[in-house]
């Protein structure tokens, strides 16, 4: 290898190190920020939409949904499905089949869980700023994250950010591949000072006549 070649191969591969390592100081900034604001909340609820979309942006399926979330417990409803978690089990009732299955919480370490919401890119991922949306009533800062490990089903994480209260207003993951994209917006948000952590465990009563399936 000549010296012209060899230099130019160690000049490649440090762009390719910079790109790879770099992180967008002011995309990095607003994250910070948002998970200060909500890390110093007991607990939050919200009503969302969330549809289901192909390449070209058509909605394929629409479906409202409501969660709440205190630390690793969460209950969230959307369809026919209610997930109730109390950090340890999930009860996952399907008001259809009038099924409810029930499993530990055993969530990878990579996994975007109610709890990791707001730090899960913190690792594994590389986020840039790509400007500004106006609303009728507010700015939404837009973010792109982007996961490190090219095998996971969803190529991009878009995030709107509410440039006033830090507050995520909407999100779109993008599925590799197909680029089809699910689309969750929050209609209403309260945060909450204090939880009722009756909310995070199996009432039977409320459930009348499902079949159990404990996959324990």
């Amino acid at each position: 290898m000549n010296v012209l070649t060899k230099s130019g191969t160690i000049l490649i591969l440090i762009l390719l190190f910079s790109f790879q390592s770099r992180q967008d100081p002011m995309a990095g900034k607003i994250l910070d920020e948002v998970g200060q604001r909500y890390k110093k909340m007991a607990g939050f609820s919200a009503d969302f939409s969330h549809d289901s979309e192909n390449n070209a942006g058509e909605v394929k399926s629409t479906r409202n949904g409501k969660i709440m979330v205190n630390g690793n417990k969460y209950r969230l409803s959307s369809g026919n499905i209610t997930l109730i978690c109390d950090g340890k089990v999930v009860w996952s009732a399907d008001k259809k089949s009038k099924e409810v299955t029930i499993s530990d919480y055993e969530p990878e370490p990579d996994d975007i869980t109610p709890e990791r919401i707001y730090t899960f890119y913190q690792k594994g991922y590389k986020y840039m700023f790509m400007g500004e949306v106006k609303t009728k009533t507010s700015v939404w800062q837009t973010l792109d994250l982007e996961p490190e490990n090219i095998q996971k089903e969803v190529s991009k994480i878009r995030l709107f950010v509410d440039k006033k209260n830090r507050s995520i207003t909407k999100w779109i993951l993008f599925e590799r591949g197909s680029n089809d994209r699910e689309v969750f917006e929050v209609k209403k948000f309260v945060a909450l000072t204090k939880v009722d952590a009756a909310q995070f465990g199996w009432n039977k009563a409320e459930f009348p006549g499902y079949k159990v399936v404990d996959l324990r």
